[in-house]
């Protein structure tokens, strides 16, 4: 009697240990997810940052102002679309953009405000920016 208590036992402790292992294993699979997570918001901020900052300085300083920058096709392999809107589209007194990332499971979008006077397209790529006549022209 005592031997079959005893493997009854061990095949229920073996069981709990199975069902714990198996409930760290899933906590640390989503604490995983979420880090990738927030390392895909942060590639975004920080490229619509970038983008921002090229539209500011060139709406700061006077006509006559040309620069090329390049945007990456991808962020570390991550797909992601830019747009900008300008005021005149919004009939606002500013102009946005935004960047907005999108995967089967996920989805994130930043939206930036710039100065009113920026018309143009943004592209993955080569990106010309000029000022002419108070105004900040991208690719065009």
């Amino acid at each position: 009697m005592k031997k079959a208590q005893s493997s009854v036992e061990v095949a229920l402790l073996i069981g709990f240990m199975f069902l714990v292992f198996n409930i760290f294993l899933l906590v640390i699979a989503q604490r995983m997810v979420d880090v990738q997570k927030q390392k895909d918001r942060e590639l975004i901020e920080d490229m619509s940052s970038v983008i921002e900052s090229e539209i500011t300085l060139a709406s700061g300083v006077e006509d006559g102002y040309s620069r090329t920058f390049q945007i990456p096709k991808t962020l570390k392999g991550i797909n992601y679309s830019v747009k900008l809107i300008n005021s005149s589209t919004m009939k606002t007194n500013y102009s946005k953009l935004v960047l907005k990332y999108v995967n089967f499971t996920k989805s994130y979008e930043t939206v930036k405000t710039l100065p009113k006077n920026v018309d143009g397209v943004i592209y993955k790529g080569e990106n010309n920016i000029v000022k002419k006549d108070g105004t900040v022209y991208l690719n065009t």
